[in-house]
């Protein structure tokens, strides 16, 4: 056999290789292509983009094709407003829900001058690894490192270091999506309804004494607050004032009977 048929034989080899391969490839494309429900990319129109996670799915995308599968509800999404959760409704032929809005506070007041320091951290600026090197600077081993970790995260720009020490949430730009609770290892942020007012910012469980030498605006399970609640919304437990949101009227007394300013009205704890 001559180089030139062996070379001929090979290009016919090949190319019917090739052919059977695409020919394959059709009938599968045929057999187990999906349809994509139109209403999936209505959808994307009017979610966020931001796959903040916050539905519990990986993105906007996935979110999307929950919903039209009928897996998940529009009230999952915490970043769209209520025009846009009326639109999702009416795409997906249900009826819309209201649903409540939530906000990040900061449970901490410890700013440079309020929290006393015990040491000098000089290793990477990042909280996590504060954290991890006794707890980081401050004698209040609960109090805010500062660092912003939980800036980073925030696809909204709803979060920003503060002059003083401490991160500020804003609460115009924050849409509850809930990334900065997972970030920060000390757990200093906390999701309330936009309709709560007055939060506890201190998070540690010290007793009293303890709690005035680290920090001056710390909590000291005096239980002021719990006797002045007319609804019952207080409990001190472990050493620390606790509110129930679902009881609290926002009246401001226990705001007023903290001696120490542990309890504060959303927006007015500084960073």
């Amino acid at each position: 056999m001559g180089v030139d048929s062996v070379i001929l034989y090979s290009v016919l080899i090949l190319g019917g290789i090739g052919l059977l391969c695409g020919s394959l490839l059709l009938v599968a494309s045929r057999f187990f292509s999906v349809t994509l429900d139109p209403r999936v990319g209505d959808l994307i129109k009017i979610l966020p983009g931001a796959n903040c996670g916050a539905c519990g799915f990986a993105g906007c995308a996935q979110y999307a094709r929950e919903l039209v599968s009928g897996k998940t509800t529009p009230g999952a999404c915490r970043v769209v407003d209520e025009k846009g959760s009326a639109a999702i409704a009416s795409i997906l032929g249900v009826e819309n829900q209201a649903v409540e809005k939530f906000v990040a506070v900061l449970r901490c007041q410890g700013e440079d001058g309020v929290a006393r320091k015990g040491a000098e951290y000089a290793g990477l600026k990042s909280c996590r690894a504060a954290a991890l090197s006794f707890g980081g600077d401050k004698d209040c081993s609960y109090g805010c490192l500062g660092f912003g970790d939980c800036v980073e995260v925030c696809a909204f720009q709803a979060i920003r270091k503060g002059e003083k020490g401490l991160v500020v949430v804003d609460p115009e730009k924050c849409v509850g999506c809930g990334k900065c609770i997972e970030e920060c290892p000390k757990g200093m942020l906390l999701l309330i309804p936009s309709s709560s007012r007055v939060y506890v910012a201190c998070l540690s469980r010290e007793k009293g004494k303890k709690v005035m030498q680290a920090c001056k605006k710390g909590c000291i399970a005096c239980k002021k607050c719990e006797k002045t609640c007319p609804v019952e919304a207080i409990r001190v437990e472990d050493n620390l004032a606790r509110i129930d949101v679902e009881k609290c009227t926002n009246c401001g007394l226990c705001v007023e009977a903290c001696p120490t300013g542990s309890i504060v009205q959303r927006g007015a704890a500084t960073a």
